[in-house]
Formats: C-alpha cells, structure tokens, sequence
C-alpha cells in the first residue's frame, strides 16, 4: 500500500510539474508588444477620403488637388517601432492645379505602401507611410518621387494626417526636360493632407492600439 501511494504521489508531481511547464511555455509564446486593429476580425479593409486641400510644395510652386481617396488594409501586428500595421492601393488624385495650370499625378501602389507605426499615446499612432512612388505632370513637365512621409492616425476622429519631417521626406528621383525651374533630382517636396477613414462600406471607424 505504502509503495503504491508513493507512486501515486510521484505521478501526480510530475503530472503537476508538465501542466507548470505548459503554462510557462504558453506564456512565452505569446506575442508583445501588439499593435491591434479594430474592429475585430483583423485584418480590416479601410476607405480613406481627403478632409480638405490635399498639397505637394516644390520650389516655391503650390500643386493643391481638391480629391483624393484611397483604400488600405490594416492588420495586428507585433513589434515596437517600424512595425507594419497597414498597406494602402490604390490612391487617386483629381481636381489639382497649379499657377501654371492643371496637374496630374498619378501613384505607384505596386508593391503597396506600408502604413508603420512608431509610438503611441492617447489613442494616436504616430509613424510614417513608406514605399512611397508617384509622377506629377504640369505643363511640359514630369517628375517622379520617391521615399517616405509622416503619418499620424487618431482613433477617435479616424483622421490620418501626412506630412513630412528631415527623416521622412519625400525626393525627385526623375525629371523630364521640362522642368527647369519647376523640378530637380534631390529636391524635397513637401507634401500634406489629412485622410478621414472607415471601415469599407461603414460609418465605422478603425482603431490601432498598442500594447506593451
């Protein structure tokens, strides 16, 4: 009797020490810090639509166009800093003009650009939007740009707002002939507009929220 409560007793402790050991293995597991999208289920397909004049600056020249819109999918992802937490193509422009006359631009969405997330406070996700690839043409004139841009998302407005710092900027990677005076590789322009977003065909607002 003695012997086969001792083996009852060993049984269970080492039953016992799996389930300890299972659950601290589980926990290790689990993945953190988490940037998470709502509303649930991740991923989340998003429409975005200009909140007033959408601006590309360069050399003095305003370029304003009074549309654009865009569509993205955000998704939960891990990580701390330069973490992928959307993609966006396409994105259109319409109704830009110029001192000089209409502009047309137009973007490269192939490969998407990533919408990355860097900090986070009070309900405001603060990054930038890489991969960045457009063309604009005014008069005789086409350039191409690349890089990257400032991008800022609040959760209780649902506006996303771009803008450009010394870190991520946008540059002329290519200019036709005709446009002395107007571009120049390794110019900066400076773009800035601001995105009211939705989840796809709702009023509904997407959120990003971090988690340590």
């Amino acid at each position: 009797m003695r012997n086969t409560l001792r083996r009852i007793a060993l049984t269970a402790g080492a039953a016992a020490a799996a389930i300890t050991l299972g659950a601290t293995t589980a926990t290790a597991g689990v993945s953190a810090p988490t940037w998470t999208v709502t509303p649930a289920p991740s991923p989340v397909a998003v429409t975005a639509t200009n909140s007033g004049t959408v601006s590309l600056s360069l050399n003095g020249i305003p370029m304003t166009c009074t549309a654009s819109a865009a569509s993205a999918v955000l998704a939960t992802a891990s990580g701390t800093s330069n973490v992928t937490v959307g993609t966006i193509a396409p994105l259109t422009w319409s109704g830009c003009t110029s001192p000089f006359g209409p502009v047309t631009p137009a973007a490269t969405t192939s490969p998407a650009w990533q919408l990355k997330a860097n900090s986070y406070s009070a309900g405001t996700t603060t990054g930038y939007i890489s991969g960045v690839q457009a063309s604009v043409t005014v008069l005789t004139c086409t350039f191409t740009v690349t890089g990257n841009v400032t991008a800022s998302y609040n959760n209780t407005s649902g506006q996303l707002t771009i803008g450009n710092n010394a870190t991520y900027q946008l540059t002329v990677a290519t200019v036709t002939p005709g446009c002395t005076g107007i571009a120049a590789v390794g110019q900066h322009p400076i773009y800035t507009a601001k995105y009211n977003a939705v989840k796809t065909g709702t009023t509904t607002k997407p959120g990003i929220v971090y988690t340590p």
